[in-house]
């Protein structure tokens, strides 16, 4: 089962153009990624599309901790705790980012909850219906000192700390994507991966109208956004991979230090500069509720978090919140 951590639904904006959008659609890491090009020759635009295709399948084989495909992340859990293994580039890079948000967050995301999120199955079929024995949740919680390093290789600390990019792949495929459209000479896009978002340029005369979802009426947003040069929008949300047992809900955003679903928000949106930053403190946000509001502040990201109550907070608690 696909990881979805976000709500939003792209609005496009109709514009006046020479050309029509060339729209595809591809499922790629678990999700539907809908590409669209704005007012571009379509036989420029396919080969463009096909080749960022590729590249987010290939992220998503290179960090994905399922199934039988081998990469270096399932090697790397695999190892011995204390034992150092050298990491792909790519992979330390974006384990470097991970931990970097780890610290800021003061924990809230965390790259190493594998363990915790293989207990739970949410990103496994058939999905959990029931949460699992408490007693085998408290032993898979991982250390907070997981992951060393000793000049350029990576170590586990603990038997507990698997790695598992779930919360930061995603947006980084996405960034993967837009960079090879722009390769390939295209200035106006639009990737929607699941609703994890990366734009550029704008859509003909017009800027991106982007909808986040809102966290309880499926059909209906709760703030519409105009957007438009190079932004990415990511909402982490309790409402894509959840079950309700008792009356209540229980869903894949995990709280790193108690192991369970993090109880206080409905959803977090994030919008920065790049969509793996905006994947990661999405989630971040979400598990630290309106305290994480408090410590983003001062950063280059803009947020809006719908709490327990439905209640919203941050920069974009408004509707119609006009163009970047």
């Amino acid at each position: 089962m696909p990881r979805l951590l976000i709500a939003v639904l792209a609005l496009l904006a109709s514009a006046c153009t020479t050309q029509e959008d060339v729209h595809e659609t591809r499922f790629i890491m678990g999700t539907l990624v809908e590409f669209t090009i704005a007012a571009q020759d379509s036989d420029q635009a396919a080969p463009a599309i096909a080749a960022a295709a590729a590249e987010m399948q290939r992220i998503e084989d290179a960090f994905t901790i399922y199934g039988d495909h081998p990469n270096a992340v399932k090697t790397f859990n695999a190892s011995a705790p204390g034992t150092p293994v050298r990491l792909p580039d790519e992979v330390a890079s974006l384990l470097t980012l991970a931990l970097q948000v780890k610290q800021q967050s003061g924990g809230a995301f965390d790259p190493a909850l594998g363990k915790l999120n293989l207990l739970w199955g949410f990103s496994i079929d058939p999905p959990p219906t029931t949460p699992p024995n408490p007693d085998a949740i408290k032993a898979a919680i991982p250390p907070t000192r997981c992951i060393g390093k000793r000049g350029n290789q990576w170590l586990r600390t603990d038997a507990r700390c698997l790695l598992d990019f779930g919360a930061i792949a995603k947006g980084y495929a996405i960034d993967r994507g837009i960079a090879v459209l722009r390769k390939h000479g295209i200035s106006n896009a639009i990737i929607n991966a699941g609703g994890d978002i990366r734009l550029i340029g704008s859509h003909g005369q017009r800027p991106w109208r982007i909808g986040i979802r809102h966290p309880r009426n499926r059909n209906d947003v709760i703030a519409s956004l105009e957007l438009h040069g190079d932004v990415s929008i990511v909402t982490s949300g309790d409402y894509e991979r959840f079950f309700i047992e008792n009356g209540k809900r229980y869903h894949h955003l995990i709280n790193p230090k108690t192991g369970w679903p993090a109880n206080d928000t409905q959803s977090a949106t994030i919008i920065a500069d790049s969509a793996a930053l905006a994947d990661a403190w999405s989630t971040a946000l979400f598990i630290q509720g309106k305290e994480g509001i408090k410590r983003l502040q001062g950063m280059k990201l803009k947020t809006m978090l719908v709490d327990q109550n439905g209640k919203i907070f941050g920069a974009l608690n408004r509707a119609d919140q006009g163009s970047r």
